[in-house]
């Protein structure tokens, strides 16, 4: 089959419009902002650019950076040029209060939309076997007329452009050109909900003129763990296609399809569709800090540089927080870019782009990251944005709760039983091992504060599709985790930088790899279309997706159905015209959009 399909334009319509805080003290060259973003550090980085060349009357010598609780994002707050209007309406109207706030037309006009994609795609199916034998696409976005994020969701959306689907014979172009349109950037799934609506479109095509099951077609030709991408590489996760499958095609909306078909009124079509794809988690250079602390009560306190945007971030490290310190945090500090300093970070470079050479001499360096913090960005937030908090955690348990424990019961360090920290569980709130009394964590924290253990731990992490790892020592011992930096507090003391060695940075040629961390999701939908007029009702809809630990369920859940709605919303609502008569007019709201 040899298809051409076109994907529109759409708005994030996050909630909140964006917005922003500043107060210029011009006395004290003081500029204080208060930003809702989905990239802390890097907008922190950017307005320190944009003012630090400035005359001096425009040049603050401090900027406080506070950042707030973000009522949506889907990418559409990440890379924006927002908050470099903020710091400059605050400097131009010196020692009083500005808010800077877009309406919702504003917003239309000047938000960073979803790329309008032109894809021109051509599949070859052997007959006899049922296998997709050939594939090749070529892709032209719409990046509008700012550069912003358009080369990485062109080269996204190509990485992922055979959705679950293993092929022999693979060739994808892509390219994002200029135009005169509204500026595009990231959105919600990033150039593969473009690519893959097209492929799964193209597939019951095929299906339909070969008498083929949908579903056993996307069985048989599944890609299954072990074997290797577009890119040639191979994922590092489970791989759960066919089970995916097994369910949507034993699920009654499936089964009941052809008897619903036929029991259709007069005048009303009926259809029963499905589709299943896979998205990456991770941009393959992405890092993050996080601090936590434990007080003589067993209090826990979480600093992390993750944005909440409707994610459940804060919960999500809180849980994982959870599993190695025997308590939900009493308090979750997100968005942070402030309170890091004792690991005196520097970085140089650019992590995706840097060679092998480079990185081995600036890695000499024991203060040297590839990058300091990422965005929440790439659903990243999960499993990258909560591992600095979980091994930060682990920490202390080892060198700070665990060795409290210990003289608790009693068990001299030469005893065996020392070293079986690894099989120790928390329980309620109490620290259990078998034979021994179980410990409250309130009196382990007591003890451990008392000893002057490890009661904080600061940490960064790096990932380019697997973890930096370094070494460090601890009380004595050598401790070698997931992590590049690492900062201690014992007892009530201050935080103290611990140097590294052995550190292990992933790779460089990784950056020439595609995504080896996927979910995947596979979807029924049943729908009723009246003939006369067109209108459309989705009768029944059901989901599976493969999140690998769910660390908050209802967040998961919640998740899961909010991307059902915006897929709706995608697939029959919602269409921006890409120039004259589109939002860049400043006539665009609600109801014009939808």
């Amino acid at each position: 089959l040899d298809r051409e399909f076109e994907t529109q334009s759409n708005d994030p319509v996050f909630l909140e419009p964006e917005c922003g805080i500043a107060w210029y003290d011009a006395g004290r060259k003081n500029l204080e902002l208060v930003l809702g973003v989905q990239s802390p550090f890097e907008n922190a980085e950017a307005i320190v650019f944009l003012l630090g060349e400035a005359s001096a009357a425009f040049k603050p010598t401090r900027i406080n950076a506070q950042f707030a609780y973000v009522g949506g994002g889907f990418g559409g707050r990440d890379h924006t040029p927002f908050p470099l209007y903020v710091a400059l309406a605050g400097m131009f109207f010196p020692d009083r209060p500005v808010r800077l706030a877009y309406d919702r037309y504003q917003q239309f006009q000047a938000g960073i939309k979803r790329h309008a994609f032109k894809i021109h795609t051509r599949i070859g199916v052997d007959r006899a076997s049922g296998k997709i034998v050939a594939f090749a696409a070529d892709h032209i976005l719409d990046g509008g007329g700012l550069a912003n994020f358009s080369g990485t969701v062109a080269k996204v959306g190509a990485q992922m452009a055979i959705g679950v689907y293993d092929i022999p014979r693979v060739d994808v172009t892509t390219v994002a050109l200029h135009s005169r349109g509204v500026t595009a950037g990231s959105m919600r799934g990033y150039g593969v909900l473009e690519t893959n609506t097209a492929l799964e479109a193209l597939v019951d095509e095929m299906c339909a003129a070969l008498s083929l099951d949908p579903i056993d077609f996307r069985r048989r030709n599944a890609l299954k763990t072990g074997g290797r991408t577009l890119s040639g590489n191979q994922y590092d996760v489970a791989i759960r296609t066919p089970e995916i499958l097994d369910k949507l095609e034993k699920h009654p909306i499936w089964q009941q399809r052809a008897d619903e078909k036929a029991r259709a009124q007069a005048g009303t079509l009926v259809g029963t569709g499905v589709a299943c794809t896979s998205k990456n988690y991770g941009s393959g250079g992405d890092a993050s800090l996080s601090t936590v602390e434990i007080g003589p009560d067993g209090r826990i306190v979480i600093y992390c540089d993750g944005a909440e945007m409707g994610n459940g971030i804060g919960t999500a490290v809180a849980n994982r927080v959870a599993a190695h310190l025997g308590g939900v945090a009493d308090e979750v500090a997100i968005l942070q870019v402030h309170g890091f300093g004792p690991l005196a970070l520097v970085t140089s470079g650019n992590c995706y782009t840097m060679d092998q050479k480079t990185q081995d001499a600036a890695a000499r360096n024991s203060r040297w990251v590839p990058a300091i913090s990422s965005a929440t960005f790439a659903s990243i937030g999960a499993y990258i944005m909560t591992h600095a908090a979980t091994e930060a955690a682990r920490v202390i348990f080892r060198f700070g709760l665990w060795p409290a424990a210990l003289e608790l019961w009693g068990i001299a360090p030469k005893d065996p039983r020392a070293n079986e920290w690894k099989t120790a569980r928390w329980k309620d709130g109490q620290l259990v091992m078998p034979g021994l009394a179980p410990l409250a964590l309130p009196a382990v924290a007591a003890k451990a504060h008392a000893r002057n253990g490890v009661t904080g731990a600061m940490t960064h992490c790096f990932n380019r599709w697997a973890w930096a790892q370094a070494t460090f020592a601890i009380s004595g011992q050598t401790w070698t985790a997931d992590i590049d930096a690492l900062a201690v507090r014992r007892g009530g003391g201050k935080f103290a930088r611990l140097d590294r060695s052995n550190v292990k940075y992933p790779p460089t040629d990784l950056n020439k790899s595609g995504p080896t961390h996927a979910a995947t999701c596979g979807t029924l939908v049943r729908v009723e279309i009246e003939r006369a007029t067109g209108a459309l009702r989705i009768a029944k809809a059901y989901s599976v997706l493969e999140c690998g630990q769910a660390l908050v369920p209802e967040v998961v859940l919640g998740q899961a159905q909010g991307g059902f709605a915006m897929a709706v919303g995608f697939a029959l609502l919602e269409s921006l015209p890409p120039y004259e008569g589109g939002p860049g007019n400043g006539k665009w709201n609600l109801g014009q959009y939808v």
